[in-house]
């Protein structure tokens, strides 16, 4: 090999050698193909491991269960609440319409007194009129008997 170097310019050498440094360090840092990175514990710790992973993913799922039947028992709650919003909310428009057909009726009841009361002074006034016509008619008739009577005596 000394004798191919003086053949080779230094520059590439120096390449070369940093080159090679360059792969040996990646080699190093890297794990060979096939073997997984961590897997320097004994069985037993990965045995562990994968139990305790276990556990935590059932320990999750375990309380995503149960947030999910709090939202479920908080909907269902919600729903009823709505329900019974939704009866009051009929029930008093139930009472509204009782309390205005009842205003409308007493309205109604006050108009037909009212009318029955001004058709009866209707009639007493006709009945007086009429009485007062008969009067006067009477008056008039005893205006012309009157006159008449004083007629025939002024011929005599």
């Amino acid at each position: 090999m000394i004798r191919l170097r003086h053949l080779i310019p230094k520059a590439l050498l120096i390449n070369l050698s940093v080159a090679g440094a360059i792969v040996l360090s990646l080699a190093v840092s890297t794990p060979a193909q096939g073997r997984k990175v961590g897997k320097s514990g004994s069985k037993a710790e990965r045995k562990e491991i994968k139990e305790t992973e276990k556990a935590d993913l059932k320990d999750e799922k375990e309380r995503r269960k149960a947030k999910s039947e709090v939202v479920k028992e908080r909907r269902k709650e919600d729903h009823k609440d709505l329900k019974e919003d939704k009866k009051d909310l009929k029930d008093d428009r139930k009472a509204d319409l009782k309390d205005e057909k009842e205003r409308r009726k007493a309205k109604s009841e006050v108009v037909k007194e009212r009318r029955k009361e001004d058709l009866k002074d209707l009639k007493d006034e006709r009945k007086e009129d009429r009485k007062d016509l008969k009067e006067e008619r009477k008056d008039l008739k005893e205006d012309r008997k009157a006159k008449s009577k004083a007629l025939k005596e002024r011929k005599k």
